[in-house]
């Protein structure tokens, strides 16, 4: 039986065999090293291709779309002066007018007999003034006289003025040019003080009104020309004409008015309708959606490649989303934009670009 000490050193031996043999590279069989062939191969880079188009630069305008609803310019009440009855309306609602147009007519009912009986008063005491003024020239009548005589000329005047206008409250007109849209009452009626006899609508120029957002309405200005699309489909040229300089307390947005021209009054007021606002032009690019990208650091833009063949990428702001595509702004004019392979690739690698038509 051999000892315990040649055991060991046997175990030693082959442990030291074993060691030298994986070190020299025998362990494992011949096919599995790497010839030189593929090894050449292995370390050779690879070039990827990917599918570039030429862009141009061009202006641009960007529209800020606002919704609102179509209002008349101006919008009148003709109310009565005072109470009587309702004795004519020469016009009917819809019926297109010019200013002064008599929209409604009141009773007589001893109108025009007070106002008979005040001229003559007047008269009588323009005659009695005259006389007294004769006699105090003579010195046949006192001063004082003259002086009552005076003052009772001046209340005859007044009272008179007074029977004027309240055959004037008679006859109810339009002071603007436009729709009679409403007749609230009818021949025969009893109205009182104040009583909405008419409304007229001014419709030409036709308003559209809408608001605006606290970061939006420093893009608006008055005079700027604008596009109004109504709910038809129908779009008309505008203007600014109205921009708010105070926010709503509640929304924090801001009241815009743009006028449109409406001379056969065929747009309706309470119509709704999308303002289109313009912007200054910019320089910029129209590209398909599917060229957008993200950098490291979380930036949207598009991947290019440069004259070295390299990746690059730019950082572009989305001003507008169309059918057509996506305009950009930040994209270099003259840029070979990758647009099919830009996934796989990033910035700072060569690539191999071949412009896709």
């Amino acid at each position: 039986m051999m000892s315990p000490k040649i055991n060991r050193i046997a175990a030693l031996a082959v442990l030291g065999g074993v060691g030298l043999w994986v070190g020299l590279g025998e362990f494992g069989s011949s096919g599995s090293r790497p010839t030189p062939a593929r090894a050449a191969e292995t370390a050779a880079p690879v070039v990827k291709k990917v599918g570039v188009v030429k862009v141009a630069v061009e202006p641009y305008r960007r529209s800020l779309i606002v919704s609102g609803r179509t209002e008349a310019e101006k919008t009148v009440a003709v109310s009565s002066r005072g109470p009587g009855i309702v004795d004519d309306l020469p016009v009917a609602k819809g019926t297109t007018v010019p200013a002064g147009t008599v929209v409604a007519r009141l009773a007589d009912e001893g109108r025009t007999a007070a106002l008979k009986q005040a001229e003559a008063q007047y008269a009588q005491r323009r005659a009695e003034y005259e006389a007294s003024a004769r006699l105090t020239e003579t010195g046949a009548n006192p001063r004082l006289n003259l002086s009552a005589s005076r003052v009772a000329v001046d209340v005859a005047a007044a009272a008179l003025e007074i029977a004027r206008v309240e055959v004037e409250k008679r006859t109810l007109r339009t002071p603007i040019a436009g729709i009679v849209d409403q007749i609230p009452v009818e021949r025969g009626q009893a109205i009182g003080d104040g009583r909405l006899v008419a409304t007229v609508l001014s419709l030409d120029p036709i308003v559209v009104a809408g608001e605006v957002s606290e970061r939006a309405v420093a893009r608006v200005a008055v005079g700027r020309p604008a596009e109004v699309r109504l709910v038809s489909g129908e779009t008309v040229p505008a203007t600014v004409s109205y921009v708010s300089r105070a926010a709503a307390e509640r929304t924090r947005t801001y009241r815009i008015e743009v006028q449109a021209a409406n001379p056969d009054n065929r747009i309706a007021a309470g119509l709704t309708a999308e303002i289109s606002l313009p912007s200054q032009a910019v320089p910029a690019v129209r590209l398909p959606r599917s060229v957008l990208a993200l950098a490291d650091d979380g930036a949207i833009g598009v991947r290019w490649v440069d004259e070295a063949s390299k990746v690059a990428f730019a950082p572009v702001e989305l001003l507008d989303d169309t059918p057509a595509g996506l305009w950009l702004a930040g994209v270099p004019d003259g840029a070979r934009v990758i647009v099919a392979g830009q996934e796989f690739v990033k910035a700072g690698e060569t690539v191999t670009a071949e412009v896709v038509k």
